[in-house]
């Protein structure tokens, strides 16, 4: 499979904030199924609440 690199922009009070996003994506990216990551990110896309919806069941 090829690998790619993809730049992304987050705004945070801090760079540690950045910085634990940023490796907690790739993180997901790296041990979460591909398709499986697209659902999950088509879905919030459309409906940002479902992420806390979601963490209560957490």
């Amino acid at each position: 499979m090829r690998k790619f690199k993809v730049g992304i922009t987050i705004e945070a009070e801090t760079t540690d904030t950045v910085q634990k996003v940023g490796n907690l994506l790739q993180n997901a990216v790296n041990v979460v199924d591909k398709e499986d990551m697209i659902r999950l990110l088509e879905k919030v896309a459309k409906n940002p609440k479902i992420v806390k919806t979601a963490l209560k069941f957490i």
